[in-house]
């Protein structure tokens, strides 16, 4: 059973913005990838954003593809996949000292956050 699976069979929408897409190069997409943060198990983790060349993105096929304004600008790990499902997220990106960072609208309790004990007394995410 998926994490949300109230939400399956809605897909995710990933919005880039204008700084994001301006920032973004032309080979390269936006990867929701997936941080192992437990040691007795792969599934404790949360998920990060990071940019990656289109064709590694293409080469593994682990990555699912998301629905993304613009078209193709976006994937998703396996493990991350289900923590976006549903959600209208936003991407932006900011410059400091000539470096790129991008980041997303996702709230804070996603992943493993958001399986603690806290998430569960409040409802869950």
């Amino acid at each position: 059973m998926s994490v949300d699976s109230a939400h399956e069979d809605v897909p995710a929408l990933i919005r880039l913005t204008d700084r994001a897409c301006t920032a973004l190069r032309a080979n390269e997409m936006i990867v929701f990838d997936w941080a192992v943060l437990g040691l007795c198990c792969g599934c404790a983790g949360q998920p990060w954003l990071r940019t990656a060349p289109r064709s590694v993105t293409r080469r593994y096929r682990g990555f699912r593809p998301l629905d993304t304004d613009p078209p193709d600008s976006a994937v998703a790990h396996p493990r991350a996949y289900p923590y976006l499902v549903g959600r209208a997220i936003a991407v932006d990106c900011r410059r400091r000292f000539g470096l790129r960072r991008f980041s997303c609208d996702l709230p804070p309790d996603v992943g493993l956050a958001g399986l603690s004990s806290g998430a569960i007394r409040d409802g869950g995410p």
